[in-house]
């Protein structure tokens, strides 16, 4: 059985005069292995607190049922579902909507459900890799090779989704696994992150810290934590920092 070894995490909003609209599921034992995950409501529709708190509980019953059977498609329509529901019954929640990403590791494998543009890094020696894929204006336009991302640095819509989780967009997520043995480092341990774009905003700007803040999530955590707090929030930012020692690794 995987073992969690080490976590930090935070979630705050922008400033203290407004809802933070992320909720997060930290680390939470689910079988043989851990799911923990971020949601961001989209904050430009009102319900979006209530939309990312759906998704979370959600996850959240899976872990109160120790239900197991993590069917990605299944787990994404069925949130979608009960956004659909609260929008139903009260028509200004129509436009409610969130993204979602989370993470299901145990001894095996890592597996990722992700739609929206918080993002989910793994640490490779001194570097962290981002394993998942933006759904932005951004980043369609680098797919389609019209813009290159030196190009796009100053463009305005970085942030503007092309799709979430609710009754008004096309679903279009991402489905992710990684064997471990692929993602573990030289000392056997695997280190994944989760951001929501109000903090992997800072992070990118300057995607440095010392070898020894890097591999302990507590301190990453504050770290970043200092260095938002340090600057002017542009959104909502909510981090999730694990290390996990996976079977094969303990002796």
């Amino acid at each position: 059985m995987i073992e969690l070894l080490n976590c930090g995490f935070f979630s705050y909003g922008r400033d203290d005069t407004k809802e933070n609209q992320d909720s997060i599921l930290p680390p939470s034992k689910l079988g043989n292995g851990y799911i923990f995950a971020i949601a961001d409501g989209v904050g430009s529709y009102k319900g979006a607190k209530l939309a990312s708190q759906i998704a979370i509980n959600h996850l959240s019953k899976m872990v109160l049922d120790h239900d197991i059977d993590i069917d990605i498609d299944s787990l994404f329509s069925t949130i979608k579902d009960e956004i659909f529901k609260i929008s139903d019954e009260n028509p200004d929640l129509y436009h409610s909507a969130t993204t979602l990403t989370f993470c299901y590791v145990n001894n095996d494998s890592v597996n990722i459900g992700h739609i929206g543009d918080t993002r989910i890094y793994v640490k490779n020696k001194n570097k962290l890799i981002q394993l998942s894929k933006d759904h932005t204006v951004h980043q369609s336009l680098l797919d389609e090779k019209i813009y290159t991302k030196k190009e796009l640095k100053n463009i305005k819509g970085k942030n503007k989704l092309t799709t979430a989780i609710s009754r008004i967009v096309e679903l279009q997520y991402q489905k992710l696994c990684y064997p471990v043995s692929e993602l573990i480092e030289n000392n056997g341990l695997l280190n994944l992150y989760i951001m929501s774009d109000g903090a992997h905003h800072f992070w990118e700007k300057r995607p440095r810290f010392s070898i020894e803040t890097l591999k302990n999530p507590i301190r990453f955590a504050s770290s970043l934590q200092r260095r938002i707090n340090k600057n002017t929030s542009i959104d909502d930012y909510s981090l999730i920092a694990v290390t996990f020692l996976p079977k094969s690794q303990l002796a």
